[in-house]
């Protein structure tokens, strides 16, 4: 998940009376990982750890986080049809 804005979620840490190791516990991760969040070092997570960040700090889902759209497109499948194998010679 991508978190929206460091200093909203700092915001929300400092009105909830939560430190970085407290919120770290409480979402499974290191208080080093909170710090990155919150410095903006770091502007991604899973989504159970954006969803206890949210949690513990008792906000709305989406609030902090939106999940991660890949920017990378896969190619269409089409059912039913296989690629034919070419034999490379040797």
């Amino acid at each position: 998940m991508k978190l929206r804005d460091a200093e909203l979620l700092a915001r929300y840490m400092e009105a909830k009376d939560f430190s970085q190791a407290r919120l770290g516990r409480y979402a499974g991760v290191s208080r080093q990982f909170i710090h990155k969040l919150v410095t903006g070092e770091a502007r991604t997570c899973s989504e159970k750890v954006g969803t206890l960040i949210e949690e513990g700090l008792s906000v709305l889902p989406g609030t902090l986080f939106v999940p991660e759209v890949s920017s990378q497109k896969r190619p269409a499948v089409t059912p039913g049809r296989t690629r034919s194998r070419q034999t490379v010679a040797a």
